[in-house]
Parts: C-alpha cells; sequence; structure tokens
C-alpha cells in the first residue's frame, strides 16, 4: 500500500496501467469503518444551498510529502500531485480538480456524482468530504435595505427603529463613524487622531475586489486574484463587488476616509468562468473562501489582519477549522454581523459565530444597538458605528444599491487593529482580540442585548475605558430611565427598554426593590410621580413568572 501512495504521474504507461488496476482495487475494496456517502447523498437533496455534486474533500496530513512552509506556488503544485494520486488511485483518472488548499488543511475541490462520491470515501487516506455550497454574499447584496423588515418569520416582529438623533446642524457629518471612535463619549467634537497609522500592517479583504487605482487608497491597494477556470478561458468577474471592496477599503485604511492610512490593502478577488445563460447572482462558494484563506496563510508576510463579511447562514465546522489556522497563525480576524435582511441571530452564522473571529456589532449615532434585534449575542466582542458610513461613495468610488453600514463596523475594528500592529507589530492575534476589548469604552452601547456592551476605541490606551458591570450576565434586558419636571412638584418619569419575550405580554415593575405594578411590554412607558423633595428611586423591570429580570436604574427628582 505505501508504494501506491508514493506513484508518480510521471511513471511509464505499462507500469502505470498495472497500479491504476491495483489502485482500483484497493479502493472498492477497503473496509472503512465510517461511510458518509448515504448521507452525503441526501443532504445534496435538502438543503437549497448545497452545490449538486460539488464536494470538499480533506485528506490525513500524515502522508503528505512536502513542508508547509514552501512557497505558495510549490505547496498548490504539491497538493494538485497528491490529488490526482488519490484519485488515480480510486479510477476516478480523468477526474479535474477545481481546487486544491494545503496549508490551512490538506485537501481539494472536484465534483463527483453518487458512485464517485462512494469510491473515494473508503480510501484510507481522505479525512472528509463534505457537500460545497453557495456563500450567502449574494444574498446579502441583493436584501440588504436597513429599512425594510426580515423576509418573515413565526418570530415576534421587531419594532420599527427610534428615530435618528439630530446632529445638531441637519446634517450627519460624513465621517462621523471616525469621529466616534476616538473619543469616550458623546456629543461628537468633528475630529479623528491617532498616534499611530497601520504603516507596514497589510488588511486582507476577503473576498471583496475593489479599485486599486482610486486617490483614496494612494497606490497601498491591490487586488489578488484566485481563479477557478482550469479551461484557459477569462474567468468572469463581478464588476459590483468592487463597491464592497472600496467602501471596506476606504473605511479600513483610506487617506482620509479611514482609520489606518498607512496600512497597506490586498483584496482577495474570486474568479469562475460561468455560462452566458447561467442566472444566479454571485457564484461564491464555501470552498472559495477555504481556498482564499489558504491563500492568505500561504503569502501572508508581516503583521496581517483579515475583514471578511458574511459567509454561511449556519456554522461550518470546516470553515471555522480553516479561519482557526490563520488565528494560529497570530493573524487576526475581523467581521461584522449577519445582514440585516436574514432575521437570522448573528452568533448562528459563519464566522461571526466563530471563537477566534472577532465580532464588532453596529450601533447608531446615539450608541443604541444598530436596526433590527438580531445582530446581537455574546458572541459579538465590541460594537462599533455601523449605520450612515459612506453610504453615497465618495470619489472615484462606484456607487451602487447598497448600503452596507452594519457590515463596516467589522471594517473599523480591522483598522484599529492595523494601528496597534503598527505599535506593537510582533503582537498575537489574541493580544490583539485582547487589547481592543480593554481599552473599549465599557458600558456605553444602548439596548445592546449582548454581555459586552462596549465601544471600540482607536485611542489605544485605556485612560476613561470605564469598568465592566460585574452584575451584567444576570440582566435579562436593559432598562434606561429618566425624569422630567412637569409643574410644581410633578414630575414624568420615562422609560425604555429592548423588547424581552414575555408570555403574558407584560412586565412587572419593582420599585425601591418592592412591586408597584405592570406595565405593556413595549419598549418604552412613562409614568407621573408627585411629591416634594422627592429621594432618588430605583427601578427594575421583571417578566413575569420568571426570574429574568433588566438592570436597576436611578432616578433623581431635581
Amino acid at each position: 500500500m505505501s508504494a501506491m501512495k508514493n506513484f508518480k504521474l510521471k511513471n511509464t504507461l505499462p507500469l502505470w496501467g498495472v497500479l491504476m488496476v491495483l489502485m482500483v482495487f484497493s479502493c472498492q475494496d477497503l473496509n472503512m469503518e465510517d461511510q458518509k456517502t448515504e448521507d452525503l447523498s441526501k443532504v445534496d437533496q435538502i438543503s437549497s444551498n448545497v452545490v449538486p455534486g460539488k464536494y470538499i474533500v480533506t485528506l490525513h496530513s500524515n502522508q503528505i510529502n512536502f513542508r508547509k512552509s514552501d512557497k505558495y506556488e510549490d505547496v498548490q503544485a504539491g497538493m494538485r500531485k497528491i490529488a490526482n494520486e488519490v484519485l488515480l488511485r480510486c479510477g476516478m483518472q480523468e477526474k479535474v480538480v477545481d481546487a486544491v488548499f494545503g496549508n490551512v488543511f490538506t485537501g481539494f475541490v472536484l465534483e463527483l456524482n453518487n458512485e464517485e462520491l462512494n469510491m473515494l470515501s473508503k480510501d484510507p487516506d481522505v479525512k472528509s468530504i463534505t457537500p460545497d455550497k453557495y456563500a450567502i454574499s449574494n444574498h446579502s447584496l441583493r436584501n440588504n435595505n436597513p429599512n425594510r423588515g426580515g423576509k418573515g418569520s413565526d418570530s415576534e416582529p421587531n419594532p420599527e427603529p427610534e428615530p435618528e438623533p439630530d446632529p445638531g446642524n441637519g446634517n450627519i457629518n460624513p465621517n462621523w463613524y471616525l469621529d466616534r471612535i476616538d473619543q469616550r463619549s458623546l456629543p461628537l467634537d468633528n475630529k479623528f487622531n491617532t498616534s499611530y497609522t497601520g504603516k507596514g500592517v497589510t488588511v486582507y479583504l476577503l473576498g471583496m475586489p475593489l479599485d486599486p487605482t482610486l486617490d483614496e487608497f494612494e497606490n497601498r491597494a491591490k487586488v489578488d486574484e484566485i481563479s477557478f477556470s482550469d479551461t484557459g478561458k477569462v474567468a468572469s468577474r463581478y464588476e459590483e463587488l468592487k463597491y464592497l471592496g472600496n467602501i471596506f477599503g476606504a473605511v479600513v485604511a483610506g487617506k482620509s476616509l479611514g482609520v489606518a492610512r498607512d496600512a497597506k490593502l490586498v483584496a482577495i478577488d474570486f474568479l469562475y468562468e460561468q455560462p452566458i445563460d447561467y442566472n444566479r447572482f454571485y457564484e461564491v462558494y464555501l470552498s472559495s473562501y477555504i481556498v482564499g484563506l489558504d491563500y492568505i496563510l500561504g503569502t501572508a508576510k508581516g503583521p496581517s489582519v483579515i475583514l471578511t463579511a458574511s459567509i454561511s447562514y449556519i456554522l461550518e465546522p470546516l470553515l471555522e477549522d480553516a479561519f482557526n489556522k490563520l488565528y494560529e497563525a497570530n493573524i487576526s480576524i475581523f467581521t461584522g454581523v449577519t445582514n440585516a435582511d436574514s432575521n437570522i441571530p448573528t452568533c448562528t452564522t459563519s464566522p461571526s459565530g466563530f471563537q477566534n473571529v472577532f465580532t464588532v456589532g453596529p450601533t447608531l449615532q446615539d450608541d443604541r444597538l444598530g436596526f433590527f434585534g438580531w445582530q446581537f449575542g455574546d458572541c459579538i466582542n465590541l460594537f462599533a458605528p455601523g449605520v450612515d458610513i459612506l453610504v453615497d461613495g465618495f470619489s472615484g468610488s462606484e456607487i451602487e444599491r447598497f448600503d452596507i453600514s452594519y457590515w463596516n463596523s467589522g471594517a473599523l475594528g480591522a483598522g484599529v487593529a492595523a494601528l496597534y500592529l503598527d505599535s506593537i507589530p510582533t503582537a498575537t492575534a489574541q493580544q490583539v482580540y485582547d487589547f481592543l476589548f480593554e481599552t473599549s469604552t465599557k458600558n456605553i452601547v444602548r439596548f445592546s442585548k449582548s454581555i459586552n456592551n462596549h465601544l471600540l476605541f482607536s485611542g489605544l490606551n485605556s485612560i476613561g475605558a470605564g469598568e465592566i458591570d460585574p452584575n451584567r450576565p444576570n440582566y435579562a434586558f436593559d432598562l434606561e430611565a429618566s425624569s422630567q419636571k412637569a409643574r410644581g412638584n410633578s414630575y414624568m418619569v420615562f422609560f425604555f427598554w429592548n423588547k424581552v419575550e414575555s408570555e403574558t405580554g407584560m412586565l412587572n415593575v419593582y420599585q425601591d426593590g418592592e412591586a408597584v405594578g405592570s406595565v405593556t411590554n413595549g419598549g418604552s412607558f412613562m409614568i407621573s410621580v408627585s411629591g416634594k423633595d422627592l429621594p432618588p428611586r430605583t427601578y427594575k423591570f421583571c417578566v413575569p413568572k420568571t426570574n429574568l429580570c433588566s438592570n436597576e436604574v436611578i432616578v433623581t427628582f431635581n
């Protein structure tokens, strides 16, 4: 069997034919304890997101006979050779391998029918065979209007967003997102200052092509293309996606619009060849992102950061394994939240729900949670501005119909990471994550529905960061309250909270520790209080028949 594993395609034809017979025999007759062929066939039939007949094959790495420290091109060549050897052994010498990877893990991508799938699953070098899937990027671009609701579900509809705060002059500062992250509290001061500029740091935009000739990028940007066409014909490029890369690139490292204004940008673009009559909006696969990560791991030099958008509406273990390899190589990874029309919780999606990916949630201009209630969860590490960010493009950029502001919270995180790596180029990925968390402004994001209600800070210090509320894990929802004098000794008390599930549709109200009544679970309520020299009062709301309660708020009467 070992001789078969070392078989080379350059051997003479007679020996080649003899070995082929032996190899087909060995592939068919092996009694493997782990049979997945039947299950994989069912997945093809029941999952609309599965690419029919297309699979990601991973191999056991103990038989790989080349060094992963080799040049990326050499690793690619070595893996194609190994992939062809495995296929030859199984009698599939005519199969075309669509792509290979040898850095994040060892494997390849190809199309298989059920018989071939069953045959390949029995090979001793095969570790796993996973159906490839369409990525969600195409859906995100078509359905990301933040002023629309979700596609519909059986869950309770989310309330309409509250009106945006008036910035004073009736206009929104186009660079307000930078202004906000360089100060601890509102109001904005129309300034953005940094001690570092991201010099020497490379930020990779995964699957986001851009126009490197734009003046905003000052010749610091380039596009690295990964082609998935083996015919030699020109692969299709999706020009619309340049809008994504241009905006993200500008927010991360633009000369006037970005956080890290001297960082380098490398946009990873996926190229495909498609039939003329092919009408799927964007043919981007799960395997494409794995190949892209494999490319970054094999070519990255010096301090590096990855920015990625949403990839899948579910947690993809194979994709997480690939991201983990980048994290272990001390390349920090940033992402935003699931697109605003998915109605799917962020923490159940890829890569937002991955442990070693830094997820940044979006906030509005008054530090509230951005737009919709599913953009929350304990997987969110921090929050950053995520509304009205370059929605009209900028000089020279392509302007499309897409508002991707909520994704730019991740871009801001990647930019601040580049600033930190400029100051400490040898920092590990975990040190980058820890530093951004430690220096963030604590407990300032309103109604975050997340345990980490902290805001990204670009000042690279902990001065004024505040302390984490040790009781926050006990809060089921956030409550705010304030008083306003009406006349004489009368006051109006205003309550605001993020809606929480309640079987009765009501919330119990506690004043100074005692139950005083209940209110409709509508997100806001007002009561009248009268009295002379009223002392401060504490309030807390709780869900009836449960132990789910809000934080306590103190209301003063002045």
